[in-house]
């Protein structure tokens, strides 16, 4: 969430949101890469394809048509994971592990996709994106939500982070990059007190961006006069 308007409104005023398909699809999809890596063995593509009826929901869809083609994708998406990730399968540390760490006095809470310990030893941070976005290296490396996850996973796991890596669900394709350095790390920790100091001062100004509009346009200074 990038405008602190929008989190007062949702988490403070507790307004609530509206159902998006690509919530949906993206949610299934997460709930089949954990069951995908949850055994000794990979399941079979039936079972798994299976499991992936049995989760799908059509919580926002605003039409079958726009629902039809997301289920599809979704079944080609997971079909495609499962065939190149069956070689050498190995079984994850944790899969959509809910995690809670005191950052100097804030307590940050999310939930990391996935988590594996690499041969060497090593952890391999991996969160998975469904859209159609394509982020350039620049942008990988900047990502402050992977930041935030290896800040996380060091403290959960007491292990060295070795990779981070976003997957790109929709062209089967990973995107790594190196761990943060310990500067980057604090300036992270930094960036969190700060928020948190805005939090209590009730600091909520409205920041226009790629999301725009949300789903309180009436409530936005951009949006309710029409500008």
């Amino acid at each position: 969430m990038e405008c602190p308007l929008e989190y007062s409104l949702r988490y403070i005023e507790h307004l609530p949101s509206k159902p998006k398909g690509y919530f949906s699809f993206g949610n299934t999809l997460h709930k089949c890469l954990a069951f995908y890596f949850k055994g000794a063995r990979p399941p079979a593509l039936v079972k798994l394809l299976t499991f992936y009826e049995e989760s799908w929901s059509s919580q926002g869809y605003r039409s079958n048509q726009d629902e039809a083609r997301d289920k599809a994708l979704g079944g080609q998406i997971l079909s495609q994971f499962w065939e190149s990730h069956r070689p050498g399968y190995r079984r994850s540390l944790a899969t959509e592990h809910s995690f809670m760490v005191d950052l100097g006095g804030v307590c940050l809470k999310g939930v990391i996709d996935r988590v594996d310990v690499s041969p060497d030893g090593g952890i391999v941070v991996t969160d998975y994106k469904s859209g159609k976005g394509f982020p350039s290296p620049q942008e990988l490396d900047a990502d402050l939500q992977l930041t935030l996850y290896q800040l996380a996973a060091q403290s959960l796991w007491l292990l060295p982070l070795e990779k981070l890596v976003i997957y790109q669900l929709r062209y089967n394709m990973p995107l790594e990059c190196q761990p943060r350095s310990a500067q980057r790390l604090e300036d992270a920790r930094k960036l969190v007190l700060d928020v948190r100091e805005g939090i209590r001062q009730r600091q909520f100004p409205a920041h226009r961006g790629r999301f725009c509009p949300c789903d309180y346009p009436q409530r936005c200074p951009h949006f309710s006069r029409g500008v």
